[in-house]
């Protein structure tokens, strides 16, 4: 079955099941050499209302899910980011950065597809502001494209958070 460590101390702790049922286990039970720590995910025999043979499927999950309650935060915190950028554009810099730090803890994940497409937010945003402001001086054109990148960036960050919400990859 798969399941989540929920909570690990002096050598015993608590999994949930994909059902939603919650088993103990102790430290003899664990097979990867890394301790449990509270939100790795993991593949484990059921024997009554103890799970035997743990384990861990992604080692890397635990570094998201440690700083939220759900493996959405982190992707959310950036869309966030993402959108705050037209008060304080720095912003925009932080959500990238956030984005590739953990893009590689979500690999073979549905979550992958979102980091990816926030760092294309960011990449293709810069390059139309690049544009819209080198053209400024062109009878006005940089206008257009500046606002047409601000729409851009407005419609894919509204488009990725409402996919994430329903816990779908953005296409």
């Amino acid at each position: 079955m798969e399941g989540i460590v929920l909570d690990y101390g002096s050598g015993k702790g608590i999994l949930r099941g994909a059902d939603g049922t919650r088993f103990a286990f102790s430290r003899e039970d664990w097979k990867s050499p890394k301790d449990p720590v509270s939100g790795h995910k993991v593949d484990f025999v059921v024997d009554e209302t103890t799970a035997k043979e743990i384990y861990l499927t992604n080692p890397t999950a635990g570094a998201v899910q440690s700083l939220g309650q759900s493996e959405k935060t982190i992707p959310t915190i950036i869309y966030a980011c993402q959108a705050a950028a037209f008060l304080y554009g720095i912003t925009m810099i932080a959500g990238v950065i956030g984005a590739y730090v953990y893009r590689d803890a979500a690999k073979g994940t549905w979550l992958r597809n979102h980091y990816d497409y926030q760092i294309d937010i960011f990449w293709k945003s810069i390059i139309g502001g690049i544009l819209g402001f080198c053209t400024i001086m062109a009878y006005g054109l940089g206008f257009f494209i500046l606002i047409g990148t601000y729409i851009w960036v407005i419609v894919k960050i509204i488009k990725g958070w409402r996919a994430l919400a329903e816990g779908k990859e953005i296409s």
